[in-house]
């Protein structure tokens, strides 16, 4: 299978993640309650932003080039992602994302003859903690929010030779949030975190460590009508650059067409894509069927934001997602509870 395959899916899979707007804002879940939303996702590039020139063959020309755009083989994500919250305490909340994800590339249908991996993806999980509600006597909530990236749901394959669902390693993201209401109608909210990344040594050692990340993003939403209501959110990723490739990768990378005067930067900027930078942005519409339940429509893309200095997309992928998602809002567990106890006493 050649390494053109990666290139492709490593410089999209940062685009994907596309879950609910919750997972951003500041506000905890009341004790006993829950959030829970179900989204079916697509997602489809065609081109990306590099710093890698090729001429027409394809071969690489210059390795630390201006950011340009390039066409890719097509690369299609078609995602199921559950997202939930839990109010452990009304100032704590338990919150997780799970993705099953069907992916198709042309790549691997040219060089592999299969359309890509099926299955759970990576598994975010985390906790929210609210640490003020009226910060600076302006209304404004903040909070503090840690969560963590689990690959351990699919099998990761030779870096240089196969897609995977994931990167197989583990991130850890610590962020501040803050939110706050408007009146008499909306909310905005703001998000500002550093996410930290781990080694992958699935084939030690053969291993890589994709570059830490800051991550900024901005939202709010505004009501249209009592139940439909917009949502607009930009989201900002800046590499810190300290990605890093073991010496036995680079001397593996040889077998695909890796040249020794490249060193370690078409791995970390192009075939695994180690060092990404994007900027993008999202609007959505949430429809109220009930007080309690919620259809959301979303369309999200990244921004090649050709120069915008430090927030010019670099590295990644051009991609666009739509989305559709169910909202559902329970009560505490007691109201469930009685709910069900009800309706068994009449049937």
């Amino acid at each position: 299978m050649s390494k053109r395959i990666l290139m492709v899916f490593f410089l999209s899979v940062i685009s994907i993640a596309f879950i609910s707007g919750n997972a951003f804002s500041a506000w905890t879940q009341a004790k006993g309650h829950s959030y829970n939303q179900l989204t079916f996702s697509y997602y489809d590039t065609t081109a990306k932003m590099t710093t890698i020139e090729h001429d027409n063959e394809g071969a690489i020309t210059n390795i630390n080039g201006d950011v340009h755009k390039e066409n890719s083989a097509d690369f299609v994500s078609k995602k199921i992602t559950y997202y939930g919250e839990y109010g452990i305490t009304d100032k704590l909340t338990v919150f997780t994302a799970i993705p099953y994800d069907w992916q198709k590339s042309d790549d691997t249908l040219q060089f592999a003859g299969e359309n890509g991996p099926s299955g759970v993806g990576d598994i975010n999980i985390g906790l929210r903690q609210n640490l003020a509600g009226n910060l600076f006597g302006k209304g404004i909530l903040m909070s503090v929010q840690g969560q963590v990236k689990i690959p351990e749901a699919y099998d990761y394959g030779n870096p240089l030779t196969h897609l995977s669902l994931g990167n197989g390693q583990y991130d850890a993201t610590l962020a501040i949030l803050f939110g706050k209401a408007f009146n008499p109608k909306g909310y905005g909210w703001a998000n500002i975190g550093y996410n930290f990344r781990f080694e992958n040594d699935e084939f030690d050692p053969m291993t890589f460590t994709p570059a830490d990340e800051i991550k900024i993003s901005l939202g709010g939403g505004y009501p249209i009508t009592p139940r439909l209501s917009i949502r607009g959110i930009l989201a900002w990723t800046k590499s810190v650059g300290n990605a890093s490739v073991s010496e036995e990768l680079i001397r593996e990378n040889f077998k695909y067409g890796g040249l020794a005067s490249h060193g370690d930067v078409v791995l970390i900027k192009d075939t695994i894509g180690l060092e990404a930078d994007s900027l993008s942005a999202g609007v959505s519409l949430a429809y109220n069927i009930t007080p309690k339940i919620q259809t959301v429509i979303s369309y999200d893309r990244t921004l090649a934001a050709l120069g915008w200095g430090p927030f010019e997309t670099k590295d990644a992928a051009l991609g666009e997602t739509y989305a559709i998602a169910l909202v559902a809002l329970c009560p505490c567990l007691q109201d469930v509870a009685g709910w069900f106890g009800g309706w068994f006493g009449t049937h």
